[in-house]
């Protein structure tokens, strides 16, 4: 976990695999109708497998542009402060986060003895004392490399054009936001899957960030491993149905242990709803084909597990911080 072993190339959180995707792909220059397979006679083109890889081509792209403007302009500063790159980091991050206090250092072993590996929590604190100060510093300062490497760039004016391609998602179900709002996120989710949870989160920063500016639109994409998340998603509807789906969808995030028929029944009636006709909605499966063609339409469009959501189009996969929310929200406000 210390800072200095680690190469520029870590510190910048880029993975090697997609600068050599990159470098290839600049080497080969293969034009769209070059022909990179035949199926007797049928003949697969550069274009036409471009157009299949779609988002992860994209991506590829995406990683190694941010690596190089990364390089950049670390390097520009830090020639600026007269330091080389992994000095010049090693330097913004030890002033951003300082060395954690011994008695830091005991907190954290005190309330986490238990879980730690024997040879850390088996032994008294003043034997591990040193470890973990420096331990826990690393990390600390680890987690500061991305803030420090996206201050450099914010002053450096950095402004990327490329863009994603965008993916056309129908924008039907519980929603919040104007419908006119310049932006809409089309939001698939599963109510067992502790990632969305996560999602959640930040679509609430989202939406206290950018008000009505934009429209958050809920589909439903329940995974088939999790055994309770098709009747929970059936539940939102039926929650729906009686204008409860936000705070049945508040409900079941934050009870996601407790999403059985019995504890979904009872929930809607504390949230107000009519029992007995959310009920016989929910027993009926009334909305379990309205479910199944949210995730058929979800799987068209690229969805492969959840989190996933499309920013005007912009396909997003997982958790991801608002910071990647808002750089695509703030691209699509300014186009």
């Amino acid at each position: 976990m210390n800072l200095k072993p680690l190469a520029l190339s870590l510190l910048l959180l880029a993975p090697a695999c997609a600068q050599n995707a990159s470098k290839n792909l600049a080497a080969s220059s293969i034009s769209g109708d070059t022909v990179v397979a035949v199926i007797g006679s049928q003949k697969i083109t550069m274009a036409e497998l471009d157009k299949a890889a779609g988002r992860e081509l994209f991506e590829v792209r995406e990683r190694a542009l941010d690596n190089m403007i990364n390089e950049k302009v670390v390097k520009v500063a830090a020639q600026k402060a007269g330091l080389d790159e992994e000095n010049f980091i090693k330097q913004q991050v030890e002033k951003r986060v300082p060395q954690v206090s011994v008695d830091e250092a005991r907190k954290f072993y005190e309330e986490n003895k238990t879980r730690l590996p024997p040879q850390i929590g088996g032994q008294p604190f003043e034997q591990v004392q040193d470890m973990l100060v420096k331990g826990l510093t690393g990390q600390n300062r680890q987690k500061a490399v991305g803030e420090v490497i996206e201050e450099i760039k914010s002053k450096a004016g950095v402004k990327v054009m490329l863009s994603a391609p965008k993916v056309q998602v129908a924008a039907e179900g519980p929603s919040k936001g104007p419908k006119d709002a310049k932006v809409t996120i089309v939001e698939f989710s599963d109510f067992q899957c502790p990632f969305c949870g996560k999602g959640r989160s930040v679509m609430e920063e989202v939406a206290t960030k950018y008000g009505n500016k934009v429209r958050i639109v809920f589909r439903d994409f329940p995974l088939s491993f999790h055994d309770k998340a098709q009747k929970a998603a059936e539940a939102g509807q039926c929650a729906n149905e009686q204008g409860k789906f936000w705070a049945m969808h508040d409900w079941m995030f934050d009870n996601q242990s407790a999403l059985d028929e019995a504890s979904l029944k009872a929930a809607a009636r504390k949230l107000g709803a009519d029992g007995d006709k959310f009920d016989q909605c929910l027993t009926s499966s009334k909305y379990a084909s309205v479910v199944q063609k949210s995730m058929k339409e979800g799987g068209e469009a690229g969805v492969k597990g959840t989190p996933a959501f499309f920013v005007n189009g912009v396909f997003i996969s997982g958790a991801q911080p608002f910071e990647k929310f808002k750089t695509e929200i703030d691209r699509a406000l300014a186009e």
